[in-house]
Parts: structure tokens; sequence; C-alpha cells
């Protein structure tokens, strides 16, 4: 890509942010790591917002770098700085698995590209020199792309240290390798021949580096073997110290070492030089750095520590008429001689009132390494916190003035108080309340019970409880010795309607009294409110209201409202249909059943009842059954229903008589032989009836007689010829005197 396109390019992406990284990320996202190394290179010199939750800010100077490390006890004068513009940088973390919150960093690669996951991927060469002093560690015959920061020290006691953590892109393919990168912390001064590395193992004289600490498990690459591992001394690996950040989303290095301290013996007032270097071995294949904690290059050959708890931040604290804390004041090693070391004290605490004085000066007897001075709060001190800040005074001067060699800060708070401002309250049921309390934050706090609470542990919960309940909030202060203090507050839970059915519809006469029933969970509560709306200004405030009048203009929809006084209402509806009787079924009475006649009675309407009676009994929608078994008159009532509204009764009266056809007689066979008995066909009939029709077929369907209106016998011919002997079929119509018609079919056998 032309450079001036590519220029081009990240000017219009980055604009208007100038986050030139971001932006140079952004245009060209396929490029994989490599291009990562690139736009990180602009970061030395174009503005950049790493999002990262390493920041880093690469290309400083040697002055800045030394000075960001100095702590108590040290001072650092002429620093040099030889390595790559992007090679170094100074560090901030936020949620990053990195043990250090802070510091310097120095590597083989691109610092700006340390921030972000890692990706397994190969590194980038510098083209810059190597440092010699580092072959020996490494292994190699030539190192590459080094990275030195070297300046003088004038430590104030008789030790100095500092925290790093090593890390490199060498995890996991290169572990075990015959050669593998370096660093090295070399000091040099009175009394240390030639230049002592500081970077050990804890505890052993093994240098610090990949095949010396790691997981134990040999890399691929080409002539990784365990021996090359276990060759760099007793104990190696060290597995204990290393952290496998393959994966990892904060840290481009595939693995680093935990938090280590370097250190040496030095000559109080003595001039040191110290030289931090890292480099690549041999072929510069992968990348490694090393990570120095800010601040933490110090000098101290006595401490100061506080036996006593401490605050959610970390701090000490004592509390006021509790128990004492101690002041710990030690020196590196029992002497055989005492030592008078001086203290000073400031902060807003004052002697005599927040705590007990303190001694100026305290004396560590021979042959100890250590003295201890209680540090007492009395019950009597003013309410509020306060700040202590103790300094010991190194035993040296360097310039004639007193140094500090430890300090101390520690909190005088008040014993545990607590109030709970909420006033004993009402809630509605599942309602919530947010509890008000009076009390220092630092104290540990505990609700009971937990049944309804957010937390059991925060300051002030939310309480949403499912009854009555009173709740206790303890405050504590762990380890002080202070009694707990509580406090109590009751909360009334009110019961509310969990559901309300106002009920089903409702059809209802005109002037038949409603009367609701509605059901309301849970059931039994007195305390509820009802409220009844519904039309023509209609309002009720029992549960079970009444309609006693209804009228046409009562239709339409009801509202019953139940609610807990003070307290949100369930609402439901119910509709009320009112409507005028209905009219008189239509039926025709008398109706005449023939004896032995099956037949359904009817009436014209819709949502007919018949009953037995006049009065009382139960209607029913289905026609009752006539007995027609004998002769006699029979009463039956029907009405027209509309849901509950029910119209008269009508009376339906049943006549059961002897009809024309009960006496029909018709002979199913005769003889025309002319001997006097059964010669012909003739049928018997009642003296009210008569004959309309007869015909007979024979068995071809041929008629082969008929008459109307006339009871003549038939001879058995046909046409004035004599039929065959056989079987033939009749089809014949009798009138009755009530009107009625009587219809029958048969066979008759003829017989010679």
């Amino acid at each position: 890509m032309p450079g001036r396109n590519f220029t081009a390019a990240l000017h219009r992406a980055a604009s208007p942010v100038q986050d030139y990284y971001t932006a140079c990320m952004h245009h060209f996202p396929k490029a994989g790591r490599l291009l990562r190394y690139t736009c990180g290179l602009l970061c030395s010199f174009l503005p950049c917002r790493l999002p990262a939750q390493v920041q880093i800010n690469p290309n400083q100077t040697a002055s800045a770098m030394a000075q960001h490390l100095a702590g108590p006890g040290v001072i650092v004068t002429n620093p040099v700085l030889t390595c790559a513009a992007g090679a170094n940088g100074r560090f901030v973390t936020q949620n990053s698995n990195l043990g250090l919150d802070s510091g310097i960093v120095l590597t083989t690669g691109m610092a700006s590209a340390i921030g972000y996951p890692e990706q397994g991927l190969t590194s980038i060469g510098n083209n810059t020199p190597g440092d010699p002093s580092l072959q020996a560690l490494s292994g190699a015959t030539v190192t590459r792309d080094a990275c030195i920061l070297e300046f003088d020290i004038v430590p104030s006691e008789s030790q100095v240290k500092f925290d790093y953590i090593f890390a490199s892109e060498e995890y996991l393919n290169s572990v075990c390798g015959p050669y593998n990168d370096a660093f090295a912390f070399f000091i040099s001064g009175p009394g240390i021949p030639g230049a002592f590395n500081m970077a050990r193992v804890p505890n052993t004289t093994i240098p610090v580096a990949v095949n010396s600490i790691n997981n134990g498990i040999p890399g691929q690459l080409s002539g990784g073997s365990l021996a090359n591992c276990t060759g760099m001394g007793p104990g190696a690996p060290f597995t204990q110290y290393y952290i496998d950040n393959q994966g990892g989303a904060t840290v481009a290095y595939r693995g680093f070492t935990t938090v280590l301290t370097a250190s040496s013996t030095v000559m109080p007032c003595q001039t040191y030089h110290l030289k931090m270097t890292i480099a690549d071995a041999q072929n510069a294949l992968y990348d490694s750095g090393v990570f120095i904690r800010a601040g933490s290059l110090q000098s101290s050959s006595f401490t100061l520590g506080v036996q006593a708890p401490l605050t959610a931040s970390g701090i000490p604290f004592v509390a006021k008429g509790c128990l004492a804390g101690n002041i710990v004041v030690a020196r590196l090693l029992p002497e055989p001689t005492s030592e008078v070391l001086q203290l000073q004290v400031s902060g807003s605490a004052l002697p005599g009132t927040d705590y007990m004085p303190l001694p100026a000066s305290v004396t560590i007897p021979a042959n100890a390494a250590s003295v201890t001075i209680p540090l007492v709060a009395p019950a009597s001190a003013p309410a509020g916190t306060r700040d202590l800040k103790i300094n010991l005074l190194s035993p040296y001067s360097c310039n004639g003035l007193a140094e500090i060699a430890d300090s101390v800060r520690i909190m005088i708070v008040d014993p545990p108080a607590v109030s709970i401002l909420t006033p004993d309250t009402t809630l509605c049921q599942g309602a919530s309340l947010a509890f008000k309390v009076d009390g220092p934050d630092g104290q540990h706090y505990d609700w009971t019970p937990a049944a309804g609470l957010s937390s059991t542990s925060q300051k002030e919960p939310v309480a949403t409880p499912p009854a009555t309940a009173t709740y206790t909030v303890t405050a504590s202060l762990p380890g002080s010795g202070c009694p707990p203090a509580s406090d109590a507050v009751t909360v009334q839970v009110t019961e509310v309607p969990q559901a309300v059915d106002a009920g089903d519809t409702i059809n209802s006469c005109i002037h038949n009294a409603i009367e609701f029933d509605p059901e309301v969970q849970p059931a039994g509560n007195d305390a509820f409110q009802y409220r009844w709306a519904g039309p023509a200004g209609y309002t009720s405030q029992v549960k079970h209201a009444v309609i006693p009048d209804p009228q046409l203009n009562n239709w339409g929809w009801y509202y019953l409202s139940v609610a807990a006084p003070g307290c949100a209402a369930v609402i439901d509806s119910v509709l009320v249909n009112v409507v005028v009787s209905p009219p008189l079924p239509l039926v025709v009475s008398p109706v005449r059943y023939c004896t032995g006649e099956r037949k359904l009675l009817q009436a014209d309407g819709v949502g007919l009842l018949w009953y037995r009676d006049a009065q009382g009994g139960w209607g029913m929608p289905e026609p009752p059954e006539v007995d027609a078994s004998a002769e006699g008159t029979q009463e039956f009532y029907v009405s027209q229903s509309y849901g509950s509204c029910e119209s008269e009764r009508v009376k339906l009266t049943v006549v059961v008589e002897r009809c024309c056809g009960d006496d029909l007689f018709i002979p199913n066979a005769f003889s025309p032989n002319g001997d006097g008995h059964n010669d012909v066909f003739e049928l018997k009939l009642d003296a009210d009836s008569r004959l309309m029709r007869m015909d007979i077929f024979n068995r071809w369907g041929q008629r082969v007689y008929q008459q109307a209106f006339s009871n003549r016998s038939w001879d058995g011919t046909f046409r004035g010829e004599p039929l065959q002997p056989g079987s033939y079929f009749y089809d014949l119509t009798i009138s009755c005197k009530d009107g009625r018609r009587v219809h029958r079919k048969g066979d008759i056998l003829l017989v010679r």
C-alpha cells in the first residue's frame, strides 16, 4: 500500500476523534496481528486512545521511566534509555489478570500491542541491537531488539528492592527450548562483586526465565526438551510462579509470572548502578516484556506494621473503647545490638484525645527482630472517624535530613452504632420499602429475618415482606472486640385481594330481584372494602349486592372493586341482562290421541318448559310422554323462558279415545269355492267409518281389483275370471268420523 494512501485513509477514519490506533484497526480489519503492531507503532507518534484493560502510554523518556519507579528511601540519578521508541512505556491496568496496577514496561517488540487479547501469533522485530550481557542467560549466541533502562541509585538503608512480572510469547511453543528470551536486573556498586542479577526465582540463585518458570510441559519448537528446564537448577521448572494466559482477554502475552520481588543487600548512602535489560534470543521469533511496579523501587531495612482489623478499603483501624491495635517496628534480622528508631505522627487524630500518646522513639532490643507498641483509642474519644499516619524514620541520613524508612496509616473509628430511621410502617402486600439507616458505612450489617429482603448484608436493603415481620439489623466491626449494636423496625403487611371474580352473566326478568355472588381470594378477609357500580347510577358497598327491582335500564356491565384499606383495588365485571317476561307459548288444546298412539306434545315458542302441574315442580325442556294405554283425559302445562325469566304456564288437555281404525277388521285369507264360508274378501268397519278406496295387486304389481266410496266385497276374480290361488296385496284408506283417515297395507291369501 502506498504510504500516501495509507496515511490519508487513517486521517479520514480517525477524524474527528484522532484515535489513530482504532482507526487503523477498523480500516484494515483482516490484516492480522502484524498489522496490530504496525498500528501500534503509530501510537508512538500520533494521538491514540487504546480501548484496552491494560492501557499503554509508549515512547517514554529515561527520566520519566526512572522517576516512575522511585519509591521511599531511594534517590535516582543519571537515567539512560537504550530502546526502540515503541518498545517501552508506562502502563495502568483495570480489571486485568496482570498482577500489577501501574508501572513501566520494557519489551522486545511493540509496547502498544500488549494491552489486547492473546491471539497466539508471532511477534515483530524492531531491528535494533541486542545486549551482550544477556547472551549467557539466554543460551543463545546472539541477542536482538534489546530494551535497556539504567540509572544510578543512592539507597538510604541496607536493602533495595522492587516488584516485577516477566511475560513472553515464548510460552507455550518455546518452553524448555535450547535458548529463551533473557532479561536481568543488574546491580553493581560497593560491596557487590561485578554485576549481580536481582531477577532470581524466590529463595534460589536461579535466574527468572521462560525455562525456569513455566507450566512444566516442553513446547513444540524444534529442540524442546524437559532437560533444558530442569537444567536451570534444582526445583526447576517452578510452575507455582507461572500464569497461563492462553486465550487471555487483556494481555497479549501467552504467559507470565506471578508478581516477583527483586532485592539486593547494599550499603546505605552509597551510589549503585541499576541496569534493567531485556532482549530477544537468537532470531527474535517471539517477543517478551518485563513489567515493573510504579513506586516499588525502595530501600528499607526497617519496616512498620499494624496488627488490627481492616476496613472495607483495606486500611487498618482501631475502634474507640474496644481492643487495642499493635504497631510493630521490625528490622530484617535480629542483631546483637539494640536499635533506637524515631517515630513521627500526623493526621487528624489527636494524641491524648483520639488515642493514647505514642512514644517518640522505640528500641528494638538486642537479639530481637521487632518490638510492639499498643495503640489504644479510649471510649471517651469524640465521635467521628480520625486518620492517623505514623512514619518510621531511618537511622541513616544520606543528605543530613531525616528520611522515612516506612509508614502506616490507621483509622480511629467509632464503635458499632446503628439506628433505623424508617419508622414502623404498614405496607400493602407485594409493596416494597427501602430502609433508611443511620450508621457508618464501614460497619458490617446483618439483617434478620431474610424473608423479603433484597440483601441481608447491605446497609439499607429493600424489603418486600410476604407477611408482617419485625426486621432487626445488627452492626458489628469484626475483629475489633466491640460489642455489636442493633435496632429493629416492624413492617405490618396488609393482605390484599389476589383474585376477584364478579360472576357469570346474569339473565333476569324485569322486577325479579338480583343478588350478586362474587368470589374473592383469599376468602374470609373481613377488612376488604367492596364497591359495586353499574348502569342508572347503581352503587353498593357490600360484597353480595342486590338489585331489588330490576328495570330495563338496569341492563349492562356492573363493576366490582375490592381493596384492602389504603391499597390498590382489584376490579372485575359482570354483565346483567334485564328483559320483560316472555309471552305465553301458543298451544292447541284439547289434543286427541287414539288409544295406543305415541306422539309428542307440541307448542309454539322458544325455551319451552313442560310441567305436570299448574304450580311448583321443575320444568323440563322435553315434552312429557302421554299415557295412551286407556281412554281418558290428561292435563299438561307449558311455559316460555329466557334465562331465569319465565312466562306463566298454559294448560294443554289431552283426550285419549278409541279411534275408527281401532275396530277395523281385515281378514288375512279367503276361499271363494262356493261353500258359503269365507267366499269373499270383506272389511268390517265402525258404524261411523267408511271405505274411501281399496286396491288389490298380484305379486307382479298388477292391480286386479279396485273400488272407491263403497264397502263391496271381492270374490277373487279379475274381469270375471277366477284368479289363481296365492298371495295378493291390498292398499286401502278409511275415513273416520272425526275426519281423520286411516291408511293400511298388507297381504291376503287366496285359497281354492
